[in-house]
């Protein structure tokens, strides 16, 4: 059983949000058992950015008119998994380049309204974008790969309308919808399960195979294709992996010995450059087995303290990311707690100063856990923002200030736009749009960027 699953969002950033998901429950044959979609509203400090609504084709007036409160599409997707976990046990969520993304969003979604998205263990991440490269990596004589340029550079493509193209899914352009998505990620990956000997289900075997993480005593090979492909015959090259430290049974600190060994190690925060917190649980690394040529490694000082401290990773290498990228910090233990205080504030919405005051006292009272509380009154405090009937100006100015002018609240400064770029992007799209179908789209989010703007950025 597998739950495929697809997100279109506000923004490629994860600042953004959900605006339309679609989840089907499959047996082992992929034949759909019960599917569940919706539209979400944009949240009241939500300004959708232009790119990802001319590459998604979502109407805006049609999320705000049609669309439930991302709380409520919270609370909806919650019960659709928690019924299927009960029901059927573990079950991965399956996507396609959804590692790195959707399932970061489905994460983000549930814990910043105060649920907990592992379901005790039960769901985990299965991506048919790794599942087609491991197929292409061993079977490179057979893998029908699609050439293309890629930033001036010939690379094969692994995009979903590619492949799905080049193994005779699709014969007309990718639309982008979460359930037409879905569809097409099914059929895909019917087609590697015909063509190549590795099924969905060995695959999943081998994400989950923890044995090759537990000897210390060896390195870890993994192919990968490097981006520059100048022929037509793939070139497979390999990134060498020492495993240093264990978080948790799914969970590994790995080295990268070859940046280890290349680049500079002036302070102990350079190692985070060369490190890497892996869960199987999210992530496929599948490698071979090889012996360590460079024991050494492991009496470095710094290392040793990172395979001291590997539960504490994170804060071995701290970072100042907005708790909307990284809503885990608050820790899973937690996640009840927040909930509480959101339900209180839902019954209760004229009582905020009270409730706020019940959170310092809080913190009073565990001042062990300073941090962590910090994080959940940051959540508590966006979803006071957003769902409130009636927040503080000043309250809203502070966020909007920080994620509309100043941009500060951005990971990746480069990553910024403000609504007035955006409404100027926009205009530069309208001219060269023949769709008219994309026209009303983009006329419908310029009119509601000017709305934004006049409503929340106007001095």
């Amino acid at each position: 059983m597998y739950i495929f699953y697809d997100f279109e969002t506000s923004d490629k950033d994860f600042l953004g949000q959900i605006l339309a998901y679609y989840f089907v429950l499959v047996d082992n044959q992929f034949n759909p058992i019960q599917e569940l979609s919706g539209l979400i509203k944009p949240n009241r400090l939500e300004c959708p950015r232009a790119m990802a609504i001319k590459v998604n084709q979502l109407s805006i007036n049609k999320c705000i008119t049609q669309g439930e409160s991302e709380f409520d599409a919270a609370n909806t997707i919650y019960n659709f998994m928690q019924t299927h976990t009960n029901d059927y046990g573990a079950l991965p969520l399956v996507g396609f380049n959804s590692a790195r993304f959707d399932f970061k969003h489905f994460e983000k979604l549930l814990l910043k309204h105060g649920l907990n998205p592992t379901f005790y263990g039960k769901i985990s991440s299965l991506d048919i974008y790794q599942y087609a490269k491991y197929c292409a990596l061993h079977n490179t004589d057979t893998f029908p790969f699609t050439q293309k340029k890629q930033q001036d550079t010939n690379s094969f493509s692994f995009k979903l309308e590619d492949l799905a193209k080049a193994f005779d899914c699709l014969h007309t352009p990718q639309t982008h919808d979460a359930k037409e998505d879905v569809l097409l990620t099914i059929e895909l990956t019917k087609q590697l399960e015909r063509n190549f000997p590795t099924s969905l289900k060995d695959f999943h075997a081998l994400q989950h195979n923890t044995t090759p993480f537990l000897d210390p005593n060896v390195i870890l090979k993994e192919p990968y294709f490097p981006f520059e492909q100048t022929a037509t015959t793939p070139l497979v090259d390999y990134n060498e992996w020492l495993v240093i430290g264990k978080a948790s049974k799914t969970t590994f600190i790995l080295l990268d010995i070859n940046a280890y060994q290349t680049q500079p190690k002036e302070t102990f925060l350079d190692y985070a450059k060369f490190t890497r917190y892996f869960n199987t649980r999210a992530n496929a690394l599948i490698a071979s087995q090889h012996t360590n040529p460079t024991p050494a490694i492991l009496d470095d000082p710094n290392v040793t303290k990172i395979a001291d401290n590997a539960l504490q990773y994170f804060k071995l290498f701290p970072v100042d990311w907005d708790i909307e990228y990284r809503p885990w910090a608050m820790g899973f233990e937690s996640i009840t707690i927040l909930r509480n205080f959101i339900e209180k504030l839902t019954q209760n919405p004229n009582e905020y100063d009270d409730i706020i005051n019940e959170w310092r006292d809080l913190k009073n009272i565990t001042p062990n856990r300073k941090n962590e509380l910090n994080f959940m009154i940051t959540l508590f405090n966006r979803y006071y923002l957003n769902h409130h009937p009636n927040p503080k100006k000043e309250h809203l100015e502070k966020y909007l200030n920080k994620r509309y002018k100043t941009g500060e609240m951005y990971r990746n400064p480069i990553d910024f736009s403000s609504p007035e770029t955006e409404k100027n992007t926009i205009d530069f799209f309208l001219p060269h749009t023949t769709s008219e179908t994309e026209k009303k789209i983009l006329i419908e989010l310029k009119d509601f960027t000017k709305s934004f703007i006049q409503t929340h950025l106007k001095d």
